[in-house]
């Protein structure tokens, strides 16, 4: 409100007045002006949402885009695939699988793909890292307690693409950022025996017949029947994905462009 001067008219009045007019004219644009600044802040939050918003669905298509490239599979229905058809063994004979796929050697040395549908978060009970959640040595090889060199990584060829039968090791590798470092070729039969390798291929008929660059890690919870179920159990609820390392991903669709694999 504006100030109204009430005294005799005077020369000294007139220049009290018109001083005490101005200085609250003056706080009163001041606090009009703030008020349009707030204004003009709070109309533009809602757009920059929508453009953080517009920029996450952007990233999530291209991730899509190139998770088919790699993969020759929709990401989304290839999940669905892994968490329901993935919880059922096949029991294809390995004759029958042998023909399905195409175990020829290559020669290329492009990333490494999982081979099963699933994994649960903590090792088996044998072995160097029995009973040990992945994350935790995931933890050991961010913080270089345990090298790539101590995570031996074996691997199979199918259909042109190295898939490891070593998919907790390559989990626990992938989480931390790593790239295996200790590849061992086991693709021969006379180097793997025919139950790994028909558990190898079972495995694989879970996703599809297609190998993936994530792993979808299974924990503790509600199964779909509703009652509870450890990581061990093929009806535990999908608690995390882990994908291959964005480097690797870059390298793979590198690699498999110059060897030509479709």
């Amino acid at each position: 409100m504006l100030l109204l001067c009430k005294a005799p008219f005077t020369a000294k009045w007139r220049d009290d007045c018109s001083e005490s007019r101005y200085a609250e004219s003056s706080k009163i644009m001041r606090r009009f002006s703030s008020y349009w600044l707030l204004a003009i802040f709070l109309l533009a939050i809602p757009f920059r949402g929508d453009t953080q918003e517009t920029e996450k669905t952007e990233i999530h298509q291209s991730a899509d885009v190139i998770y088919k490239e790699l993969n020759g599979i929709d990401r989304s229905h290839h999940r669905q695939i892994r968490k329901t058809a993935g919880r059922q063994p096949s029991t294809a004979s390995l004759d029958d699988l042998k023909n399905k796929y195409d175990l020829a050697p290559k020669n290329h040395q492009c990333p490494i793909y999982f081979g099963q549908a699933n994994a649960q978060s903590r090792f088996s009970g044998s072995g160097k890292f029995s009973k040990m959640p992945l994350a935790d040595l995931a933890a050991k090889l961010k913080a270089g307690e345990v090298t790539p060199d101590d995570v031996p990584i074996e691997f199979i060829w199918i259909d042109g693409k190295r898939v490891t039968l070593n998919n907790r090791s390559l989990t626990a590798l992938y989480k931390a950022g790593k790239r295996p470092t200790r590849l061992i070729d086991v693709s021969k039969e006379s180097s793997v025996q025919a139950n790994a390798l028909a558990d190898a291929l079972r495995r694989l008929e879970g996703m599809a017949g297609k190998p993936s660059t994530e792993m979808l890690v299974r924990t503790p919870g509600l199964g779909s029947d509703g009652r509870f179920r450890e990581a061990s159990d093929w009806d535990a609820p999908i608690g995390e994905i882990v994908s291959m390392p964005g480097d690797l991903l870059i390298e793979a669709r590198t690699c498999d462009r110059q060897v030509g694999r479709k």
